[in-house]
């Protein structure tokens, strides 16, 4: 990986590409039965009706699981329905509507690009309700309403080919 001059001399990391996805709904799964049924059941769910999970997180901390995912906007009226056959899982979930990722890659465990990007983001003032990294992307999740600012603090300080620079739908 490698760094290019910025404007006003700034050092910018070159980056492949930037994608985002369309609005996706948060789904929070919490469980404090100890047994982490909510947990196993729910990726169960929706699977059985075919709705992707675009990420998943999950903790489990002193016998309570908390879980969260987003899944495609349009998916959520569905997921309710499922969530009305099964009200133990039903009693655990939560929905917040509203997010998006936006992602840069190839990152290459740069923990530099990391600190770069949480610093422009938090510069920006972008809200962010959480971000990962595999080896080769790193994924912030925000609100749509941020979307086109977000991408701009990023291009602050990343240098990001043209030809891979998409904002992208999820499926």
């Amino acid at each position: 990986m490698g760094e290019v001059d910025g404007s006003a001399g700034m050092q910018k990391i070159a980056m492949e590409g930037l994608n985002a996805s369309a609005e996706m709904v948060e789904v929070g799964i919490y469980d404090s039965s100890g047994l982490g049924y909510r947990l196993t059941e729910f990726p169960r769910l929706l699977a059985r009706d075919r709705i992707n999970m675009h990420f998943f997180v999950g903790l489990e901390r002193g016998g309570e699981v908390r879980s969260a995912c987003g899944i495609a906007a349009v998916n959520k009226g569905r997921l309710k329905a499922l969530a009305e056959w099964e009200p133990h899982l039903k009693a655990g979930m939560e929905y917040r509507d509203g997010i998006v990722l936006l992602s840069v890659f190839p990152h290459q465990f740069d923990l530099k690009a990391v600190g770069f990007a949480l610093s422009a983001l938090t510069a920006a003032r972008i809200p962010l309700r959480g971000f990962c990294s595999s080896l080769s992307a790193l994924t912030f999740v925000t609100e749509p309403s941020y979307l086109a600012k977000a991408v701009a603090a990023l291009q602050e300080c990343f240098h990001i080919s043209s030809s891979r620079t998409d904002l992208l739908e999820a499926p």
